[in-house]
């Protein structure tokens, strides 16, 4: 199985900042809303008053925000929007501002997964975790695994089990006739829509889930198959690349081969031309024309969203 683990800061993997709390759909729109009004507002102590959330809810949004890729951190002392934050949330233009359709949850899955640094406990999991079942132990050995040979700051114990948790709970749906608040928070988080993580009854187990992925559009894929191109430097990528690779479609969005194969058999389509996939001696391969071409970013996501029918 192919792996390339990305060139990263190993000293700078987080294992926290969520305080425990799950992303929940309303978060992202209202801290985007706000920051528009006041881009220093995480700087400010009362920014739980304005968000009208305790002070630590005000942090969990601050950290959800900048690992979704919503907006960023900015050395002057304030956060602004990111390119994409404005795409999904901007009121008159926004593709999706309240996060309700499939291809916002798939985007934000993608950049939740898609970098070690932010999320490390999300990225290892989708990425790296060998075997589709595992244990909270077992994932739990290997992250520390993964960053000890890699000469990062490994988390406490009680740090990781705690990043562990919060990552099942964005994406194990919960059982509805178990009525509490835990469920009702679950329930408001996109991602457990995504049906990526299974628990196993009675066994402690959880299992990653691979399939067709009908809701995922095939412009997320060729997003997806685009970074991955500009991540490895080259206009050319293998299948199995495709398939097995870090931050790869196949592994991100979990697609079997022959739901990956399908999709970029549409891919010439599906990217106007920008992209094509042959099969030729044998090798089997897709081909960006100009994979550094800042125009494609914008017109994968911009198409499908308009499948969704929302954008206008």
């Amino acid at each position: 199985m192919i792996r390339t683990t990305p060139h990263f800061n190993p000293m700078a993997l987080t294992f926290s900042g969520h305080e425990t709390f799950i992303l929940r759909s309303n978060w992202l729109k209202k801290a985007y809303d706000l920051l528009r009004l006041d881009p220093e507002l995480f700087y400010r102590e009362d920014a739980f008053v304005s968000l009208g959330v305790g002070k630590n809810m005000a942090q969990s949004i601050r950290h959800w925000g900048r690992v979704c890729h919503v907006f960023r951190s900015e050395q002057r002392g304030f956060h602004q929007a990111t390119w994409l934050g404005d795409a999904l949330f901007n009121d008159q233009t926004g593709w999706d501002p309240f996060l309700v359709t499939p291809t916002s949850r798939w985007i934000l899955h993608y950049h939740l997964v898609a970098r070690p640094e932010m999320a490390c406990t999300w990225y290892y999991t989708f990425n790296l975790l060998r075997g589709g079942e595992f244990t909270t132990t077992q994932l739990a050995q290997q992250i520390m695994q993964f960053v000890t040979q890699h000469g990062g700051k490994a988390p406490s114990p009680a740090t990781l089990g705690r990043d562990i948790d919060c990552m099942l709970r964005c994406y194990v749906r919960p059982d509805v006739a178990q009525l509490g608040p835990a469920v009702e928070e679950a329930l408001q988080c996109p991602l457990n829509e995504l049906a990526l993580l299974q628990v196993i009854p009675g066994q402690g187990t959880y299992r990653i889930m691979t399939g067709a992925r009908p809701d995922l559009p095939d412009q997320l894929v060729a997003f997806a198959a685009l970074q991955q191109a500009r991540f490895l430097g080259r206009s050319t990528v293998a299948f199995n690349e495709l398939a097995y690779g870090v931050s790869s479609p196949g592994r991100i969005f979990r697609l079997d081969e022959d739901a990956l194969h399908a999709r970029l058999l549409r891919l010439e389509a599906v990217t106007s031309s920008a992209a094509m996939y042959t099969e030729t001696g044998g090798i089997r391969q897709i081909a960006w024309r100009n994979p550094q071409e800042e125009t494609l970013d914008s017109s994968l996501l911009e198409a499908a969203f308009s499948q969704e029918g929302r954008y206008a």
